[in-house]
Order: C-alpha cells, then sequence, then structure tokens
C-alpha cells in the first residue's frame, strides 16, 4: 500500500514543528517540502535546517518545491533571466547536498507566461545537466499554459527529467482532463494531489470536489511512480472554526478514501 504524504506548509500559519508534529500523528509518513527562504522571517528555520526539523519527526522528504516568482524570467534574455537561472542552479546544489532527491518545477507562471524561447530551453537544459551531475530529478509541473511543458518534456531526453502531475491544475485548466497524466505516465515523478469544483484551484480534500478519483487513481497505479499519494493541501478556502488538526484529519480521511 501506497504511503500518503502532504505539503508541508498545508494552510496554516503555526510553527514548523508543530506543523510537522501534527502531520505525524495524523498519519502521514511523506511530505512534499518548500525550497525557498521566503518564509524564513515566518518560520525562523531556514529551508536546510526545516528539512532536519522534519526528517526528526520521522518524516520522509520525498520532493521539493522550487520557487516559482521567476519561473518566467528563465524565458527572456535580461539579467533577471540570468539571475533566475543562477538560483535555480543553487536550489538544485542545495537539494543535492540536503539528499532530497526529486525538484518539481514551475515552466511558467500566471495567465500570461512569456513564449518558448531559445535562451530558455538552453537554460532549461543547464539545469537538468546539473540535476543530472548531482544527482537530482527534475519534475515540471503542469500548470495553466501547457504548451512549454509539453515542449521541454517531448524535447529533451534525460533520466534527470520528468512530470509532475497537479490534479487540481489539470481539472481546471486542461482542455481533456488526465491526458497528460497519462501521456506522460511513464515520466511521471511526483504528484500534487487536490479536489475542487470545477472552476478554481481550491486545493480540497480528495471527494470534496468533482474530480473523478477512480479514473486519477487507475492513472497513477498504471503508471512508473512508486512513491506517496501526496496532498498539496494549502486550500484558501478553510473555514475560521476549522483548527490544524481538523484540516488535516480532513485531507487524510479524504485521501484514504479515495486513494487507499
Amino acid at each position: 500500500m501506497r504511503k500518503l504524504g502532504v505539503f508541508i506548509w498545508f494552510g496554516y500559519n503555526i510553527p514548523i514543528k508543530e506543523r510537522t508534529s501534527l502531520i505525524r500523528e495524523i498519519g502521514f509518513e511523506t511530505v512534499l517540502h518548500w525550497w525557498d527562504d521566503s518564509f524564513i522571517e515566518i518560520e525562523g528555520f531556514s529551508k536546510e535546517q526545516q528539512a532536519d526539523i522534519i526528517r526528526k519527526e520521522g518524516l520522509i522528504i520525498e520532493n521539493a518545491h522550487l520557487q516559482t516568482n521567476q519561473a518566467n524570467d528563465i524565458w527572456h534574455d535580461t539579467l533577471n533571466g540570468q539571475a533566475a537561472l543562477a538560483k535555480y542552479l543553487s536550489d538544485i546544489d542545495s537539494l543535492a547536498n540536503c539528499e532530497i532527491p526529486v525538484a518539481v518545477y514551475h515552466p511558467s507562471s500566471g495567465d500570461n507566461p512569456p513564449p518558448l524561447s531559445e535562451i530558455g530551453m538552453n537554460r532549461i537544459c543547464s539545469l537538468i545537466e546539473r540535476a543530472e551531475k548531482r544527482g537530482v530529478k527534475i519534475a515540471m509541473e503542469n500548470v495553466k499554459n501547457t504548451e512549454i511543458l509539453v515542449k521541454i518534456l517531448d524535447t529533451i531526453n534525460s533520466p534527470a527529467l520528468g512530470f509532475c502531475y497537479d490534479s487540481g491544475h489539470d481539472f481546471i485548466w486542461s482542455a481533456a482532463p488526465y491526458e497528460l497524466l497519462n501521456r506522460y505516465k511513464h515520466r511521471l515523478l511526483a504528484i500534487h494531489l487536490h479536489d475542487n469544483l470545477g472552476k478554481a484551484d481550491d486545493h480540497l480534500a480528495p471527494g470534496a470536489g468533482v474530480i473523478n478519483w477512480d479514473i486519477l487513481r487507475s492513472s497513477i497505479e498504471q503508471s512508473v511512480y512508486k512513491g506517496s499519494y501526496t496532498l498539496e493541501s494549502d486550500s484558501a478556502v478553510i473555514p475560521a472554526e476549522r483548527t490544524p488538526k481538523e484540516h488535516l484529519k480532513l485531507h487524510y480521511d479524504g485521501a484514504k478514501s479515495k486513494l487507499l
């Protein structure tokens, strides 16, 4: 039976040690980490220190999400583009140093991503080459624009490059949900599972929306992916009265019902 995992930032601004303890108490065994120090003032710990805290709780870090606010810069021939590449290369190195095997990467961001460019593809190749050398894999996530994702995955053939499937993104932004999952099932490296009502990226618990979890589970089982069912449970629509423990339990129970 697969393990269940959850995003380390599951929707509540509470201390990292409290979050990891609750995650373990509810029954999750793995986590999706956030690999950036943008929350360091809130956390009080660097991403590397957080990784140590997570592991001391007995949780496995299956993958880590790279920051997304520089994703579009990669495609521009600018100083910001050069800086974005340097940042992502540094992130690959630090993931390798912390023995985190998979980096989740957004190939673009927002409603109006930049067009494909030669310099952007060259930078993506540089990231993948660094990942190959450092023993890290990069999982490209499906976002609103799939053209860039498809171009990368269909053009670059590397054992260090694969696919991260996000069920919520797929169901609200794809013309044919589950198509990408089936198309790249032989390269599936990571999964972000959450439900929605078909209109917005709600990040609901499995079963709380309109996604067909029988189809989804079957497609994952037919893929090469052997990791956890990982929930990206950072909903923006959490009722004010719901406690962190109640929120985690709701998502855990939904996953057990729909996936195990």
